[in-house]
């Protein structure tokens, strides 16, 4: 959790993050540490009385933790009336067909009782309705065989939808109003693990179907009211039919590769938004693939970084360690940029360069 805290005429904003582990990312990037668990809401009073404005970086938040907190003093973005709807993803999902929103059909599960049947057959996706992030919380049942791998968790099936692709858009809307929209790019994501392997910027779509996502990007955050930064994913259907899949209102992992590439990068749009500012340009200056890094599979403990000394001065790669000191199998530990003159040069040194940048636990697992 990020806030700005507050400060004295002239100035510089304070940022101030929640967290179990004084050891956070956040905190080794610079913010000042205040102890807490973001789940439960321990903390929270502490960080309230040292700032101006709240916000999050993930979902998994006591809502009606922050609507104690709540007052004309202390500004929580996005709003804690959107939060309490899109933090649940079932409620997110019925939010989306209120709306008149395109999103895939779906009824609601408790986890307890097996899937013998859906309206939907098989292979039918179960989602959690809270905690779902980094490919937890999503299982994909093939048929009734995979039910002892099933979510024992409240939330929801959906429809599995064949696609063409899976999109994402981030959005950027301020408290005056101001909507803007970056580029549409394609996600491709681990088989079987749900979590995002690599993503292409811009995707590699038709102009008008990169327009058409933006296009429903911005409406869908028009129509939820949202202030805030939002990244809003998509099923591109073999129909190509768009599809709302979920959103996020944070910052998000297809927004990484802004830093590198767009004029103005996610971060900076979500500390505009917060300290009132006007929203910054959007437009992406280079083409670049993103991809992340997880902690190598076998091994756990303390985190060990091994990587190729000479692609630190390739002025084309940007990599991002996160600093978590606690490294496992799959977990994410960084991320790396790659921009060039086309998305197909990016993708050519992504996979040339990938396994040359390696995390893992110090043990290796028997």
């Amino acid at each position: 959790m990020l806030v700005k805290a507050n400060q004295k005429v002239g100035a510089p904003n304070q940022i101030h993050v929640l967290d179990h582990n004084s050891n956070c990312p956040a905190a080794l990037a610079g913010g000042i540490y205040v102890s807490g668990e973001i789940a439960t809401g321990d903390g929270y009073p502490e960080l309230a009385a040292r700032s101006d404005v709240l916000t999050i970086d993930l979902e998994n938040v006591a809502v009606d933790k922050l609507a104690e907190l709540q007052s004309e003093h202390l500004k929580v973005i996005p709003d804690l009336s959107l939060l309490q709807r899109i933090t649940d993803k079932l409620e997110q999902k019925k939010w989306l067909q209120e709306l008149g929103l395109p999103t895939a059909p779906f009824q609601p599960h408790d986890g307890e009782n097996p899937v013998v049947e859906s309206q939907f057959g098989f292979p039918v996706v179960q989602k959690a309705a809270r905690g779902g992030y980094d490919g937890r919380g999503v299982f994909v049942l093939r048929s009734a065989a995979d039910n002892d791998a099933r979510l024992r968790v409240p939330g929801f099936l959906e429809q599995y939808i064949d696609r063409k692709m899976e999109v994402s858009v981030m959005v950027a809307a301020n408290t005056a109003g101001e909507v803007v929209a970056y580029e549409a790019v394609e996600m491709v994501f681990h088989e079987g693990g749900n979590v995002l392997d690599y993503l292409v910027a811009p995707a590699r779509l038709p102009a008008r179907q990169l327009r058409a996502a933006q296009d429903l990007a911005v409406r869908t955050i028009s129509a939820i009211g949202g202030t805030g930064i939002f990244g809003i994913e998509m099923f591109l259907t073999t129909d190509d039919e768009l599809l709302i899949n979920e959103i996020s209102p944070r910052t998000h992992n297809s927004g990484h590769y802004t830093t590198e590439a767009c004029v103005t990068s996610q971060f900076d749009q979500q500390l505009r938004i917060l300290s009132g500012q006007e929203l910054g340009d959007a437009r992406q200056l280079i083409p670049a693939v993103m991809f992340n890094i997880l902690g190598a599979a076998g091994f756990e403990g303390d985190t060990v970084v091994d990587i190729d000394p000479s692609l630190e001065n390739d002025d084309q790669i940007a990599i991002h360690i996160y600093g978590k000191t606690h490294c496992f199998p799959g977990r994410k530990m960084g991320h790396v940029t790659v921009t060039a003159e086309t998305v197909e040069d990016a993708l050519a040194k992504m996979l040339d360069i990938r396994e040359r940048i390696t995390i893992r636990g110090a043990k290796q697992l028997v």
